[in-house]
């Protein structure tokens, strides 16, 4: 008996550690984020700066904000990524919902070919994309942006939405078409609300993969005005040297979006949990 609780703890100590070390190193790399958007210039560019500051200061973000076109950049990103999430939902919803519900043929291939299109690198499109957006006319636009994200959006909206509209009893939809509600209204009635935890997620993560986007962003375009935050992160650095003051604080301002929606998006997964339950 001794021995068998001796064994517990040992092994409960050692997950915990485990778990510990793993935060740990998980962290870091924000803290240091942090720190260093908060760190005077002196301690920075050392051999070896100091874990904690003595000094905190917002430099860097006053010259990020009233020197550089960042904020700009920020909202470019914005706009980008939210009208990319909206038109992908729309469309994943929609494939999806057919793809699960409607008989028709060639359902199995449209299906397979979402995996498919999920798994294609994007490094190996971006020549013909390119191609593709110049030829009409939208080079250096962060609007060509919007006709690019979708093709790897889409497929994963789709691809995750059709597990969710499985799991949602056929008996449901039937009851609704019984009671003279048309294709659409069942979607819109019934579906969406069930499924809304679901669909919170999706938007969440299609968002993150427009935000975090740098490729396609950085091939088509080029000019300060029409960049997003990714690509103007990246232009803080000039040959071998890198202005990290304005790297650091900069890579604070294009987390927090992110972040706040993350949040954001746990309320909605409760509340739509309850909601879809009830309806």
């Amino acid at each position: 008996m001794v021995m068998k609780k001796r064994s517990r703890v040992m092994r409960t100590t050692a997950t915990y550690g485990i778990l510990i070390i793993a935060l740990l190193w998980t962290i870091f790399p924000i803290y240091w984020m942090i720190k260093s958007s908060l760190t005077l210039n002196e301690e920075m560019y050392v051999a070896r700066p100091p874990l904690f500051s003595n000094v905190i200061t917002f430099d860097h973000y006053i010259d990020l904000i009233y020197n550089t076109s960042f904020m700009h950049n920020v909202w470019n990103s914005f706009v980008i990524a939210a009208i990319t999430t909206i038109i992908c939902l729309a469309i994943g919803i929609l494939g999806s919902y057919a793809m699960t519900r409607l008989k028709y043929p060639g359902r199995s291939f449209f299906r397979n070919s979402i995996i498919i299109s999920y798994l294609m690198p994007t490094a190996v499109l971006f020549v013909p994309m390119y191609v593709f957006v110049s030829s009409l006319g939208f080079y250096d636009n962060k609007y060509a942006l919007l006709i690019i994200y979708p093709t790897f959006v889409v497929p994963y909206c789709c691809y995750m939405l059709i597990s969710y509209f499985k799991a949602i009893p056929y008996a449901l939809e039937e009851a609704a078409l019984i009671d003279g509600c048309n294709r659409l209204q069942t979607l819109w009635y019934i579906i969406m609300p069930i499924a809304l935890p679901g669909i919170a997620v999706v938007a969440t993560f299609a968002f993150t993969m427009a935000w975090n986007e740098y490729l396609y962003a950085m091939i088509m375009t080029t000019s300060n005005v029409q960049k997003t935050a990714t690509v103007a992160i990246s232009g803080f650095k000039y040959a071998d040297s890198a202005i990290w003051g304005r790297i650091m604080s900069a890579s604070v301002v294009c987390s927090l979006p992110v972040t706040l929606l993350y949040i954001a998006a746990q309320s909605m997964l409760i509340l739509g949990k309850y909601e879809g339950s009830v309806k």
